[in-house]
Order: C-alpha cells, then sequence, then structure tokens
C-alpha cells in the first residue's frame, strides 16, 4: 500500500497534474478519510479508526509541507496554523467517546476543499 506522501510525490512529477489539482485530490482524501474514521468509531472499529485518522494526519502533513510561506504570505500562514490546529484534534481522537474532533475537522476540510475548487475556475480554466 502507498503512502499518500508517494502519492503525492508521484503526482507532482506528474506532467498531467497540476499543483492546483495535486491539492484538491489530497484535500479530497482527506476528506474521504475522516467520513471512514467518523463511520468506524459509530461502528465501534478502533483500528479502521485509527488507520483513517493516521492517514488523514499525513495528509495534512503533506499540505502543511508544501505551503510556499513566503509567496503565499498571511493566507500561507493561515493555512499553516490550521493544519496544525486539524493535526492537534485528530491526535487526540483515540481517547474520544464521542465523534466531535471527527465532524469539526471534517466541517474544516470540506470549507476549505469548496474555497480550494471555488478559485479553479481562476487558477486553472480546466479545473473541476
Amino acid at each position: 500500500m502507498k503512502s499518500p506522501i508517494d502519492t503525492y510525490k508521484k503526482v507532482k512529477t506528474s506532467q498531467e497534474v497540476s499543483q492546483y489539482r495535486a491539492v484538491a485530490l489530497l484535500l479530497e482524501g482527506a476528506v474521504e478519510r475522516v467520513k471512514l474514521a467518523r463511520l468506524a468509531q459509530r461502528e465501534g472499529n478502533s483500528e479502521v479508526r485509527g488507520m483513517a485518522v493516521g492517514t488523514t494526519i499525513t495528509i495534512l502533513g503533506v499540505l502543511q509541507a508544501s505551503l510556499d510561506k513566503q509567496l503565499g504570505g498571511e493566507i500561507a500562514e493561515n493555512l499553516d496554523a490550521l493544519y496544525a490546529y486539524m493535526t492537534r484534534r485528530l491526535a487526540g481522537v483515540a481517547i474520544e467517546r464521542e465523534a466531535g474532533s471527527l465532524e469539526e475537522v471534517e466541517g474544516l476540510l470540506v470549507q476549505l476543499q469548496d474555497a480550494w475548487l471555488a478559485i479553479g475556475a481562476e487558477v486553472e480554466p480546466l479545473a473541476g
């Protein structure tokens, strides 16, 4: 099984996938993994929940590491803080009985994903 970082590296070097699309795919993957973690938590499957949370944390790390803070300025700094916050929230999931952190992180990721897709037409005419 490939890690998200390996997938990201492959996507990043591919001529067919832009950096915009790579981020869109990573956000999509993160949302899917958090949904899986929520489902696993509801079903009492801590192993699947743990794997899904771990993968989401890895994806957030890739997104965070890909930020260009000099070029991105305040937006990149804010995203960096948001990714770090979501990572901290996910790190506490193992000891939670309720899905509060998972729900919060899913909501934040969906907002990010929606915003990212909304700017697609401006940054990449063929996006979407």
